[in-house]
């Protein structure tokens, strides 16, 4: 009995759609399905890297997976970006390796990521300066891993979001005006929760938006 392969007719727009609800390790897994998949995990519009993904590799897998999403967040001809996701991914460089987030981070802010999500150590050392003046971006959530060096946010004088709609930082500290300088260039920012952030060398907090529709603030008070 023959049984008919319907998902593989859908257009490439709609098979995409399905493959960006999957773990990333399934989505490439479909290359091998038939030649109409072999590429198409490539113009997937999410991509979700998570911790779990470098449990277990060697030191000859950890080149490879680095050499993986390289190709994948810089493959020809790619759609842009919907979501942009890492959680407890680790950025390093040694005479061994080049391990570079921040990198990765700039190929989805050039792709046109409409949201960036991310949970990582030393999460403000390793954040692109593009990340501050990306005009695609329209919601941005950034936590720095509890008891992790480098939590302080260094907010660039020229930041610029002009379409960032969400805003939501936590286990972060701001120092001296630059809480300021950042709502202030966010103009259409509706939805900012600062979580378990610490603020240093501030008097007051005055968080003036006029498009702002929801504030959370949960400070941890020293």
């Amino acid at each position: 009995m023959c049984v008919e392969d319907r998902i593989s007719n859908f257009p490439d727009h709609i098979r995409c759609h399905i493959l960006s609800f999957l773990p990333i390790k399934a989505a490439v897994r479909t290359s091998i399905i038939s030649t109409k998949w072999r590429y198409l995990f490539a113009s997937i519009s999410t991509i979700k890297f998570d911790g779990y993904l470098m449990s277990g590799l060697t030191e000859r897998n950890l080149d490879s997976f680095k050499n993986f999403v390289d190709r994948l967040l810089k493959f020809p001809d790619q759609v842009s970006l919907d979501c942009f996701r890492l959680n407890d991914i680790i950025s390093w460089n040694d005479e061994d390796h080049n391990f570079d987030v921040s990198d990765w981070i700039c190929a989805a802010l050039c792709r046109g990521v409409k949201e960036i999500d991310l949970d990582l150590e030393n999460l403000w050392d390793i954040l692109p300066a593009l990340l501050f003046t990306c005009h695609s971006l329209v919601t941005l959530k950034l936590v720095a891993k509890l008891d992790a060096v480098g939590s302080e946010i260094k907010v660039p004088s020229d930041v610029c979001l002009g379409n960032l709609k969400t805003l939501q930082l936590r286990n972060s500290v701001l120092f001296g005006d630059s809480i300021h300088r950042l709502i202030s260039n966010c103009h259409v920012l509706e939805d900012l929760a600062f979580i378990e952030c610490g603020f240093d060398n501030i008097s007051e907090v005055n968080i003036q938006s006029p498009s702002l529709k929801r504030l959370v603030l949960e400070f941890d008070v020293t």
